[in-house]
Order: structure tokens, then C-alpha cells, then sequence
């Protein structure tokens, strides 16, 4: 835990049901090695204390990143939104009141780097993270499936995108010649084994961090860019955002497995 004084900025991560969060780690490394005033706490929350303690926290935090299950729930109470957060319609970062999504930005980043033009992309879950995922995904030229536990929620997501530009639609099942799949759920357990294939496998889940979609994918030879790698990303966008600075992914990702702090 870094030194606190006077002008030490607040920062940390809100959501429910966190203890797992490495955002804590990543966060106050940066820091250190950066040399920079602030500290990253955890704010575990509970939905029925939201609506009381975001307006506390807007206005003691310097900034804070969100996680599910309030990205879109913390929309209302912001200042204004960058332009991709609006494109997405979720928040995963907040400098001073305003709002940003790196976890697009993440997204986009990892999957144009691993794989050369994407056509056809299927995503499990259209929540916070599944909306940054598709339209990150959509911004890339994919053709985007959405395959979601209610169908509202995913027919909403495919509209969304098709009034940005894109090309999206609500599916059942995922098509022959996709060449991503996506798990955006709490859950890559949820994605049918005939559905992993193509060229490349996003799993947001990084708690455990080899999940079955990252197994199964392997064994089929297929790239993959596990959860952690997606956090790592999207944490770094969000220092950036914050103090203009950040380290390289892979010093990060080197400090959490030297303090063995992802199995």
C-alpha cells in the first residue's frame, strides 16, 4: 500500500461481489512504479446501497473503474460520456465525474493485433462487458451474433449496433464459418463445445484464468486472449485516462505472476 498524504487522489474499482478483483494490484504497481500520489482501493457493493453511495463516491473519488454488475447503472449519475462510452452504452472508467469504456478500447486493441480482419464474430452475453465486446467487434468490420439468456437484452445490443453502422443480429446458435467466439458472461461454461471454433477465442473471465473456453480452445489450436490479458489492457487505458502515463502489458502481467497472484 503506497504512502497516503493530504493530496493523495482516491481511486478503485466498484462493484459487487469483488473479492476477487486484481484491479487493486494492478493499480497501486502502476502507481508506485510511476511514482504517482494515489491509491486504488476495492468498493464491494451491494445494489441496494448503490444509488446512495454513488453520489459519495463521485464526488471524494478522483476517479474509479466499474464492474458488474453497475456499467450501466452508473451512466445516469455522470457528468457526460467520451464517445465510445456512448457508442457502448456502459461505463467502465470514471476521471472526475466523466465517462469512459477501455474495455472497448481493449477489445478492439487485442483482437485486431491477434487476428487479421475478423468477418464473423459470436458473443455470449450482452451486459456491460458483452455490449463493449460487440461494438468494439462491429468497429472492426465483424459481422456480429449475439447470443444472450434473454433475448430483449440481446435484440437491443444488435439494434444498437446497426443504428452505429454496424452489421449485428440475434442468434441462436453460432454459424459455420465464424471466426471468433466470445464469452461476455460470468460464465464460459455456458458456450456448447461445437461452438468453439475459428480462429480466435476472447474470454472476459479471469478468475480462474484458465476457464474450459480457454482449454477447449487450445486444444483445438486456436488463439486466445484470456480474461487477464483483457483486464491488464483495459486497466492501462484507464491510467492513461487518469495521470497520461501507464507501463507495458507485459511488465504487469510479469509482476502478477511473480507474486503469484493468477493461477
Amino acid at each position: 500500500m503506497p504512502q497516503i498524504g493530504y493530496s493523495t487522489k482516491l481511486l478503485g474499482v466498484l462493484g459487487e461481489n469483488i473479492s476477487y478483483t486484481l484491479s487493486p494490484a494492478i493499480h497501486n504497481y502502476v502507481f508506485e512504479r510511476l511514482s504517482i500520489d494515489a491509491v486504488y482501493l476495492a468498493f464491494d457493493l451491494k445494489r441496494e446501497k448503490f444509488r446512495e453511495t454513488i453520489r459519495g463516491l463521485l464526488n471524494l473519488a478522483y476517479g474509479f473503474n466499474v464492474t458488474i454488475p453497475y456499467k450501466e447503472d452508473v451512466i445516469p449519475y455522470l457528468s457526460g460520456l467520451s464517445e465510445e462510452a456512448r457508442r457502448v452504452g456502459a461505463v467502465n472508467t470514471v476521471k472526475e465525474g466523466f465517462g469512459h469504456n477501455t474495455d472497448y478500447f481493449a477489445v478492439k486493441q487485442l483482437v485486431s493485433a491477434a487476428v487479421e480482419g475478423p468477418r464473423v464474430c459470436t458473443v455470449f452475453g450482452a451486459g456491460g462487458a458483452g455490449k463493449a465486446v460487440a461494438v468494439a467487434l462491429a468497429d472492426l468490420g465483424c459481422e456480429v451474433l449475439i447470443i444472450n439468456r434473454t433475448r430483449e437484452r440481446a435484440l437491443e445490443l444488435a439494434t444498437r449496433i446497426v443504428e452505429l453502422g454496424g452489421r449485428a443480429k440475434v442468434s441462436e446458435s453460432c454459424p459455420e464459418d465464424q471466426d471468433v467466439v466470445v464469452n461476455a458472461t460470468p460464465n464460459p461454461d455456458i458456450i456448447p463445445d461445437h461452438c468453439v471454433k475459428g480462429r480466435l477465442a476472447l474470454d472476459m473471465v479471469y478468475k480462474p484464468l484458465r476457464t474450459s473456453l480457454t482449454v477447449r480452445a487450445e486444444r483445438k489450436g486456436m488463439r486466445v486472449i484470456n480474461g487477464l490479458q483483457v483486464l491488464v489492457r483495459q486497466a492501462l487505458e484507464a491510467d492513461r485516462i487518469w495521470f497520461g502515463k501507464s507501463l507495458s502489458d507485459e511488465e504487469v502481467l510479469e509482476y502478477l505472476s511473480a507474486r503469484q497472484l493468477v493461477r
